[in-house]
């Protein structure tokens, strides 16, 4: 996860400011800066987008960012970011993060807390956080967990964000999707340029008991050594 900005964000001097302060929180990882980023960031003075999080897990993603950061830089109070937000009203929902990426563009909103593989693809600017906040290394699993996000779907815990593609096996063009999982799979370092943390070989969850029973392509990329068994989905 990283905070996007927008060419009519750096219009604003008061969001202007907020990103020089992020920047700044970048360079030195030092605590004192990153809360006064993230405090100017949440004080009412610019908008900020998160999506809904019970339609859009990068909405509820938003929320534990916030949560960490708190725990993180304001001497371990999680919800000092959070609270101030919603206090000051200056959070924007929507549907999901894509949905405000135009509202960030047209200076509707100054900051975006959205993918940072989003954020390069959508072309915008972005602040990016530190691994502790950003759900980004999975050795950090457990740390993750001990922030947490409750909505009318029920509690949620902080865990890395992890990408998965799975193909149903009663889709009209089954043969089609797996030739596109045998690509990705093949190709997957590719996807480092917009922000991914690539394993050096893919990871397959299946419930079945045996390899015989799935798909050809897949038992494929397992004995190419391709993709490596972990375990029940």
């Amino acid at each position: 996860m990283v905070v996007a900005y927008s060419n009519a964000t750096m219009s604003n001097s008061a969001a202007s400011n907020i990103v020089s302060l992020g920047q700044t929180a970048e360079k030195s990882n030092a605590t004192s800066d990153w809360n006064s980023f993230y405090t100017a960031l949440t004080s009412g003075s610019v908008k900020v987008g998160i999506s809904n999080p019970v339609a859009d897990p990068g909405g509820l993603r938003g929320w534990l960012v916030l949560e960490a950061a708190g725990y993180l830089y304001s001497g371990g109070n999680q919800s000092a970011y959070s609270s101030l937000l919603l206090k000051a009203q200056g959070n924007v929902t929507g549907t999901s993060s894509a949905a405000l990426v135009a509202p960030l563009q047209s200076g509707q909103i100054q900051f975006l807390l959205i993918y940072k593989s989003a954020a390069i693809s959508d072309g915008i600017g972005y602040v990016s956080l530190d691994e502790h906040v950003n759900l980004s290394n999975a050795s950090l699993a457990g740390y993750y967990s001990m922030f947490s996000y409750t909505d009318s779907a029920g509690k949620t815990s902080g865990a890395p964000i992890v990408l998965v593609v799975t193909v149903p096996m009663s889709s009209a063009n089954t043969a089609e999707a797996l030739e596109f999982v045998q690509y990705l799979v093949r190709n997957m370092g590719s996807l480092s340029a917009y922000g991914l943390v690539i394993p050096k070989t893919a990871l397959l969850y299946s419930s079945l008991s045996s390899a015989s029973g799935l798909p050809q392509p897949i038992q494929a990329l397992l004995s190419q050594g391709l993709l490596v068994q972990k375990g029940p989905v």
